[in-house]
C-alpha cells in the first residue's frame, strides 16, 4: 500500500501547521504549474528527499545570476517533478508540473537573520547540501544565508503578489481566503470522518473528504457572504442544514417545468412538520431555500415572503454542500440550492444561464447524446427556478435545481455508488483511516492489483464519456465531484458511472445539431458553449486527465513509474479512431503540452465561470522516471 511521504510525514504535524503547509503547496503547485513562477529541480544523493525545487519570484530573468531577492521558496521533494520540455536555464531542468505529492512535508524560505531557521536538528545536512549547490556559478547567494521553515501560505502569497504588482484589496482578498482554507482545514484534521466501508451509504462517502481538492490553493476555503456571520468552523454543520421555504410573485421568478409538482412533497412534510398548513398566496409560488440563504433574501428581495422557522426540513449535504438529500421526502430526487458561501474561488449560487439550462439539456438533448446506457447515467435536471432579477448577480441567491438522484436507489439495483472524489481521501478516523479507500476497500495491497483495477476503471471511464465527445462535440466535466463510480454491491466490480452537474459542460452546438438535429437552448453568454471543437477537447483533458485520472493514479503508486499512464494510452488507443481529430490533439507526440485551467490566474483576475487557460504538460506522454538516475 502505496502513501507518499509527503503524506506520512504531514500526518506528524499538528493540525494547524499540517493546514498551513496544506495550502502552501496547493499554491506553490499551481504557481509552477501555471508558470506564474518558474521552478529549477536540483538532484540530491544520500538523503530521502531525491532533490530539492528553488521556486523563483515572478518575473525573475534567467539572465542573470540569482541571488536572495529572487527566491520565493526552496521544497525538498521526494519524487522528480514533470519537467518542461522547452526549458532553457542552464543552471537546472525547469519543472513544467509541480504536484503536492512530488514534495517533502517541509516548504523553506530564506533569511539572513538566525532566529527559526534550520541551523541544527533535524534539517542541518539537507539545509548544507541544499546552500552548497545555491553558491555555484549562476548563483548569488549570500554567505549569510539559512533556510527558514515557511509558516504558511500568506508570506508566499504577498511576496508573489508583491511581484506581480497585483493591487492590494485583491491580494489582502486572496490572502483572507488562504486563511479561511487554512482554518477549516485544521478543523477537519482535528475532527476527522470516519473512514468509509463498502457498505456507507453513498451520503457517507460524500461527507467523508478530509483534504478537498489536491491542488487548488482554496480547497478548504469557506467564506461566508454578508449579510451572513463569518462563521467559525465548527460553529455550523455545512452536511446538516435545514431547508427553509420563502413565497416569491410567480412574476418575478422564471421557472422551467413543473418546478412546483415536484416540490409539492417537500411543502406538505414541512406543514406536516410544522403542524400548520404551509398557506400559499394567490399568485405566488414557494422556492425551497437553504436556511444560510434566508438572510441573502431577506436583503436582497423585498417581494419575497418567508416563512416561519418551524417550516424546515432537515437535510444532509452533498460534497458540494450545495446539493442536498431530503431523508424520508425524496427518494428518487435531490435540491440543488443555491447558497452564498464562498468555496474554493466560487460562490455557490445557480446562475439564471444554469437555470434555464440545466432541465432543458435534460429534457432536449441527453436522450440524443452518444452514451451507453449500460455504462453511464446522466442524473437529469428535471425542473429549476431562479429569481427574474434584472441582475443576474443578485438573482442567483434566490434559486433551485430539481435532480435525479439516483444514490437512495442504488441498494434496490444492486449496486454501491460512491462519489469518486472520496476515493482517494485519507486521514479519516477509525480503522483503515490512513490508507486511501480505494487501495483499502479493493483490497489493492500490490502494485499489480493496482494496475489491473484502474484499467478496469480507466476502459469503462473512457466507454462512459469519451463517445459523446467524439460524435456530438460534447463533454461533460467529469471530475472525480461530479462522477458516481457504480460499485457491484456483492463483487465489488465496477459497473459504470453517474455523471450530475452541467455547470462546466463545454458545448459545441454545430457539432451537436449535425449529430442530432437538436439545436441547443441557452441563455447568451453561458459559458458552457465552444467556438470550436479544440474547445471542447479542452475542457475534457483537464477535467479526465489533469484533474480526474492524475490523483488517481498518484494515489495507487502508478505515476512516477509511469504504469498508469500507460494504461491510460492503451485504453485511449481503444477508444479513439486515429482518424478522429481528436486523436490528434491528444495523443500525437508533438502535442508536449496542452491548455489547463489556471486557478491562480483565474483568481487573480476574478473569473470563475469562464477558464483561464495555460500550457500544461500532456500527461498522455508521460513515461515515468527512473530516479535513481536523474542527472
Amino acid at each position: 500500500m502505496s502513501l507518499s511521504t509527503f503524506t506520512i510525514g504531514a500526518r506528524a504535524l499538528p493540525p494547524d501547521q499540517r493546514a498551513a503547509l496544506a495550502s502552501t503547496v496547493r499554491l506553490l503547485s499551481c504557481l509552477v504549474t501555471e508558470s506564474i513562477v518558474r521552478a529549477l529541480y536540483f538532484p540530491l544523493e544520500g538523503f530521502e528527499a531525491t532533490g530539492f525545487t528553488v521556486v523563483l519570484k515572478p518575473g525573475v530573468s534567467s539572465d542573470h545570476p540569482y541571488s536572495n531577492s529572487d527566491i520565493l521558496a526552496i521544497i525538498p521533494l521526494r519524487h522528480v517533478p514533470v519537467y518542461k520540455h522547452d526549458g532553457q536555464d542552464e543552471r537546472a531542468k525547469e519543472i513544467g508540473l509541480l504536484d503536492p505529492l512530488d514534495m517533502m512535508p517541509s516548504v523553506f524560505e530564506l533569511s539572513s537573520v538566525p532566529n527559526d531557521v534550520l541551523d541544527g536538528r533535524p534539517h542541518s545536512n539537507l539545509s548544507a547540501a541544499i546552500l552548497r549547490i545555491l553558491t555555484a556559478p549562476g548563483w548569488d547567494v549570500k554567505s549569510s544565508t539559512a533556510l527558514m521553515l515557511n509558516k504558511g501560505p500568506l508570506s508566499i502569497w504577498y511576496m508573489c503578489a508583491q511581484s506581480l504588482k497585483l493591487d492590494a484589496a485583491t491580494a489582502d482578498d486572496i490572502g483572507e481566503e488562504f486563511a479561511s482554507a487554512v482554518r477549516w482545514s485544521s478543523y477537519s484534521f482535528e475532527n476527522p470522518p470516519p473512514a468509509p466501508t463498502f457498505d456507507s451509504p453513498s451520503i457517507d462517502w460524500e461527507e467523508s473528504i478530509v483534504e478537498g481538492h489536491p491542488t487548488h490553493p482554496m480547497h478548504k476555503t469557506r467564506r461566508f457572504l454578508s449579510p451572513l456571520p463569518d462563521f467559525a468552523p465548527g460553529a455550523y454543520d455545512l452536511y446538516n442544514p435545514k431547508l427553509r421555504f420563502v413565497a416569491v410573485p410567480k412574476g418575478d421568478l422564471k421557472i422551467t417545468y413543473n418546478f412546483e409538482e415536484l416540490t409539492r412533497p417537500l411543502l406538505d412534510a414541512a406543514a406536516q412538520r410544522a403542524g400548520n398548513p404551509l398557506i400559499i398566496p394567490d399568485g405566488y409560488a414557494v422556492v425551497p431555500i437553504h436556511e444560510l440563504q434566508v438572510a441573502h433574501v431577506q436583503e436582497k428581495f423585498s417581494d419575497v415572503q418567508v416563512y416561519p422557522e418551524e417550516f424546515n426540513l432537515d437535510v444532509r449535504a452533498q460534497q458540494s454542500i450545495r446539493s442536498v438529500i431530503i431523508p424520508n421526502v425524496y427518494h428518487e430526487l435531490s435540491l440543488k440550492l443555491g447558497v452564498g458561501i464562498k468555496l474554493t474561488s466560487a460562490v455557490r449560487t445557480i446562475s439564471p444561464e444554469s437555470a434555464y439550462l440545466g432541465p432543458r439539456f435534460s429534457s432536449q438533448v441527453v436522450p440524443f447524446l452518444e452514451l451507453d446506457p449500460e455504462i453511464v447515467t446522466v442524473a437529469k435536471e428535471l425542473a429549476s427556478v431562479v429569481h427574474a432579477h434584472p441582475n443576474g448577480e443578485i438573482g442567483k441567491h434566490c434559486a433551485a435545481i430539481v435532480r435525479e438522484c439516483y444514490e437512495n436507489t442504488s441498494e434496490e439495483r444492486g449496486e454501491r455508488l460512491i462519489v469518486c472524489t472520496s476515493l482517494v481521501e485519507s486521514g479519516h478516523s477509525g480503522e483503515g483511516g490512513d490508507v486511501p479507500p480505494v487501495i483499502r476497500v479493493f483490497n489493492l495491497d500490490t502494485e499489480d492489483k493496482r494496475a489491473e483495477w484502474l484499467d478496469k476503471f480507466v476502459a469503462i471511464f473512457f466507454r462512459a464519456f469519451i463517445p459523446s465527445v467524439l460524435k456530438n462535440g460534447v463533454a461533460f466535466e467529469c471530475h472525480p465531484q461530479n462522477c458516481l463510480a457504480r460499485f457491484d454491491l456483492k463483487t465489488k466490480e465496477l459497473k459504470g458511472f453517474i455523471i450530475r452537474d452541467f455547470g462546466g459542460l463545454r458545448i459545441h452546438p454545430p457539432t451537436l445539431y449535425e449529430s442530432t438535429g437538436v439545436e441547443l437552448d441557452f441563455l447568451s453568454g453561458h459559458s458552457i458553449i465552444a467556438d470550436d471543437l479544440e474547445d471542447v477537447y479542452t475542457r475534457m483533458y483537464h477535467t479526465v486527465f489533469h484533474n480526474h485520472l492524475q490523483q488517481l493514479i498518484r494515489v495507487l503508486g502508478l505515476h512516477y513509474n509511469g504504469r498508469g499512464w500507460d494504461i491510460v494510452r492503451k485504453n485511449l488507443r481503444d477508444a479513439i479512431p486515429q482518424s478522429h481529430p481528436l486523436w490528434a490533439t491528444w495523443m500525437s507526440p508533438e502535442r508536449k503540452t496542452f491548455p489547463g485551467k489556471c486557478f491562480m490566474r483565474m483568481r487573480m483576475s476574478g473569473m470563475y465561470r469562464f477558464h483561464l487557460h495555460g500550457p500544461f504538460p500532456n500527461l498522455i506522454h508521460y513515461t515515468g522516471t527512473n530516479e535513481k538516475s536523474v542527472v
